[in-house]
């Protein structure tokens, strides 16, 4: 079956029904789109409202990573879901439809898990406070994660009622990305800015640190009453947001909600594992492409342009990050040929008794 009237403001388009008819040629299962996760357990959005769906045993023990489970932001396709919605039951996921964009990092405390955090999104917001929170490597980090997602990245530096003056900070997030927006959500500043980002079945992500202010502009775009709490003396934030979540505005965007991120372990796909330039840093990629020494790595070597056309401290921060892609690319390498080996020697057939 195709989605009712209205599920275009869910994001689900002409694209979205092709991808539907070849995974259900029969149209028996209905797409719907995940909302949340709690802890294996997923609520998601679809004609009539909200409601619970879960996934089969099989998908469970079947799945390679994490990566092959649904993520806030995913289409499945369900059977069961008028039933789920009326009478608070679980409608069951027959399939995962191929994702547009994908936002995965390196599970915090693991060197070759990855983690999914959000599906099918367009714009990454990075939110920064103007106070000590503001840690460019840290957002040179997200835009990372974002650009190798696929999706495309804003910065905003919120709380700018809490200095005299903004310009210097601001700055700096527009060395990072050309998309930098001043907020706050006490004088209403750069509200409107960031709420235009969310047009009519557009899904939007908002990332940063615990404390950033994310949840707050949350409820002023969005009309939620998401829970928010102070900074802490030290002003470093407190965990409020507990999970992924969507939500959809009366305009017609969706915006999803995310806990703040301690870690930001880069995660490289199987396809992306020899590119170890840090897709962040554009000015330093664009320097080297007019370069006429390709093989030049930026560092000691005389009379480099890119070297002398970069700040030191930006050049540094690049070379950290692409060292940790190329070691992280290894890692995973490794990994995945141990993991291979494991498998193979699972499926050998035991070896003969060896009775009389």
């Amino acid at each position: 079956m195709t989605p009712e009237p209205g599920d275009e403001r869910l994001g689900w388009d002409g694209a979205w029904e092709r991808e539907r008819a070849a995974a259900d040629p029969d149209g028996a299962w209905q797409p719907v789109r995940i909302a949340a996760e709690h802890r294996g357990a997923y609520q998601a959005l679809g004609p009539g409202g909200l409601a619970w769906v879960e996934l089969t045993g099989r998908t469970f023990h079947t799945a390679d990573d994490k990566r092959a489970l649904p993520a806030v932001g995913d289409w499945v396709l369900v059977e069961r879901w008028p039933d789920a919605v009326a009478q608070a039951g679980a409608a069951v996921v027959r399939a995962l439809l191929p994702r547009r964009s994908f936002l995965v990092r390196r599970a915090a405390g693991e060197a070759t898990a990855p983690q999914p955090l959000v599906a099918n999104v367009d714009t990454g917001i990075v939110m920064t406070s103007a106070n000590a929170d503001l840690s460019t490597a840290r957002l040179d980090r997200y835009v990372g994660l974002l650009r190798d997602g696929a999706i495309a990245p804003v910065l905003v530096l919120s709380k700018i009622d809490l200095v005299a003056d903004p310009a210097p900070l601001l700055a700096q997030l527009a060395a990072i990305v050309p998309r930098v927006i001043a907020l706050s959500t006490v004088t209403g500043d750069g509200v409107g800015a960031i709420r235009a980002l969310g047009a009519p079945g557009t899904t939007a992500v908002l990332l940063g640190s615990s404390g950033v202010g994310k949840s707050s502009l949350l409820n002023a775009i969005a009309g939620t009453a998401q829970p928010t709490r102070t900074i802490r003396d030290d002003e470093r934030g407190r965990h409020t947001t507990a999970r992924r979540e969507l939500f959809v505005t009366e305009r017609g965007g969706l915006w999803i909600d995310t806990p703040g991120m301690r870690e930001l372990g880069q995660w490289l796909d199987d396809d992306d594992d020899t590119d170890t330039d840090a897709p962040a840093f554009d000015d330093v990629l664009e320097a080297a492409q007019h370069y006429r020494f390709r093989d030049c790595q930026h560092r000691d070597e005389p009379g480099c342009a890119v070297r002398e056309g970069i700040p030191a401290g930006r050049l540094a921060s690049f070379h950290k990050l692409s060292s940790e892609r190329a070691a992280g690319a290894s890692r995973q390498t490794q990994a995945a040929k141990l993991a291979e080996t494991r498998k193979a020697r699972s499926k050998k057939p035991p070896p003969p008794s060896g009775d009389d």
